[in-house]
């Protein structure tokens, strides 16, 4: 007989597939600018240099670097939590660019003077991003705690065997990444949607977009919905999984 129960074994398909594509995305993103230059928070173009704010620092590049001698891509030192300005009518000829110099200061706007630069991002808000940092390690530790046997936590009448063979350890841990997941998307847009704003109001000569970081964010706990319902809410057959 078919009945509709609390399913505590989390060693299925359903749960492990989307889980563990929901965590690669999370750590993955993880490595921002200036770690690596595919996922930023968000992105200015000039006439001919780009700015890219990522989780933990800033790089700005050349977008045609024809004829340019040296390097053409210049990036600050790894940070948490960092301010940047933006410097407008930054050449001669009044036309907004980014700095393409190497230096923390230059490339984040601090040397200029106050009545000379334009808020865009504060520390408080790029601090923000350690959040994404604890939703990765949580679904991480999920999915270590799945590759365990029981056996290893002691003979069958432990209660660390009864607990791994349950499964809860590992639900209690989706459970913690889903909500920290949700917590970091929404945080990571409260962040980045004014940023871009206060960019668009800056300059009429910068093309702004907001970057991709909370869009890898966002799928992760959409998958970890039906991986989570898969094993919270399930129609199984009495005794289906007394082997696990």
């Amino acid at each position: 007989m078919v009945s509709l129960r609390l399913n505590t074994s989390p060693r299925v398909p359903s749960f492990s597939g989307p889980m563990a594509l929901a965590t690669a995305l999370l750590v993955v993103s993880i490595f921002s600018e200036p770690y690596w230059q595919n996922f930023y928070i968000i992105q200015g173009k000039a006439l001919n240099t780009t700015i890219k704010l990522g989780a933990w620092g800033a790089c700005t590049k050349y977008r045609n670097n024809t004829g340019i001698v040296g390097p053409d891509e210049f990036c600050t030192s790894v940070k948490s939590g960092y301010d940047f300005y933006f410097v407008p009518n930054a050449t001669e000829g009044g036309i907004d660019q980014f700095p393409t110099v190497k230096g923390d200061s230059a490339i984040l706007g601090l040397d200029a003077a106050d009545s000379d630069r334009i808020f865009i991002i504060g520390s408080s808000a790029t601090s923000v991003y350690w959040i994404h940092v604890v939703a990765a390690i949580t679904a991480l530790l999920c999915m270590i705690s799945l590759l365990f046997p029981p056996r290893y936590f002691g003979s069958e009448t432990s209660r660390l065997f009864a607990l791994q063979k349950s499964g809860i350890i590992t639900i209690l841990l989706a459970l913690a990444a889903f909500v920290i997941t949700i917590v970091a998307f929404a945080a990571q847009l409260a962040v980045a949607i004014p940023a871009r704003n206060r960019f668009v109001a800056a300059s009429d000569q910068i093309e702004i977009k907001l970057g991709n970081v909370q869009w890898f964010v966002l799928p992760c706990f959409i998958l970890m919905i039906p991986a989570l319902l898969s094993v919270l809410l399930r129609s199984t057959a009495a005794h289906e999984y007394t082997d696990l």
